[in-house]
């Protein structure tokens, strides 16, 4: 049986979930609106990505026998600095993420429910390869400069993004 304190901590690891949905889907309106198409399309799959990690949460919560509760979610940020903060938002942001499932884990241990925590195994991995996905951007940013042609050549590859 899945502790009430577990409970609470994936009920904010749904608003989290859904709060980066909503961010991610903000970042690509305000691509979008500046003609960085590749990059909203970026964003937008990362929306998606999001919704599906929040579903996985509440699946596994009616799975172990919990009703579920949506909180509610913050309004996004919708303006950035530039291009460069974008992604320097969304690695701060996957950071984040990663503590509060690291936190879970710890939680885990502690009460010795390794049900959650097999579950949440797959969450940490992820975030291992979200964390790693915003820094090569941001290292190809810091080679490449932040000029037109290379936020257009950028922009092109992201894209190219396929689910």
């Amino acid at each position: 049986m899945i502790s009430k304190e577990l409970v609470e901590m994936l009920t904010r690891q749904i608003r989290m979930e859904g709060d980066a949905r909503q961010f991610y889907l903000s970042a690509s309106i305000w691509c979008k609106t500046r003609g960085l198409d590749g990059t909203a399309h970026f964003f937008n799959m990362q929306s998606e990505e999001e919704h599906g990690h929040m579903m996985k949460i509440i699946n596994f919560l009616i799975d172990v026998g919990e009703k579920p509760v949506l909180p509610a979610l913050e309004a996004p940020k919708n303006d950035f600095k530039n291009y460069r903060d974008l992604f320097e938002t969304s690695l701060k942001y996957e950071k984040e993420v990663t503590e509060s499932f690291h936190a879970m884990a710890n939680k885990c241990l502690e009460v010795k429910d390794h049900t959650t925590l097999n579950f949440l195994q797959w969450f940490i991995e992820e975030q291992v390869e979200e964390e790693d996905l915003f820094r090569s951007i941001l290292d190809k940013l810091d080679l490449i400069g932040e000029t037109g042609t290379s936020i257009y050549l950028l922009d092109k590859e992201l894209g190219s993004r396929q689910e």
